[in-house]
């Protein structure tokens, strides 16, 4: 585990690595985030690479960026945006705020307020699809 910059971060986990920003811990097994402040990188091979308060909280997750976000689906993701999730597994969120793609395989690529509940669903943009 390594922690190469910033302050107060953690490299917890097995080969985890956090490369800078504030207060960010990586406890997954060969987890990574690259900076940000409070971001939280817990299972195997899930990462973070930067914004504020985002999570990812299963095997392969990622977020890129933005805040307040959570992928918790097997290798699902988020690029961006606010307060967004992708639930299950191969779920993503493009950016938009108060997204939800929960449907395994879904997607939403914008907009607000949008929910992905079914397996293969899409939104691609709008308000509270």
């Amino acid at each position: 585990s390594s922690v190469t910059g910033g302050s107060k971060n953690r490299a917890v986990g097995s080969y985890a690595s956090v490369s800078g920003g504030l207060n960010n811990e990586a406890s997954g097994f060969s987890s990574s985030i690259s900076g940000g402040h409070l971001n939280v990188a817990s299972e195997r091979y899930s990462s973070v690479t930067g914004g504020y308060n985002n999570r990812a909280t299963d095997t392969y997750a990622s977020v890129s960026g933005g805040r307040n976000n959570t992928a918790s689906g097997d290798a699902s993701s988020i690029s961006g945006g606010h307060s967004n999730i992708a639930r299950e597994g191969y779920a993503s969120v493009s950016g938009g705020m108060n997204n939800e793609a929960s449907g395994e395989y879904s997607s939403i690529s914008a907009g607000h307020s949008n929910v992905a509940s079914r397996e293969f669903s899409s939104v691609t943009g709008g308000a509270k699809n």
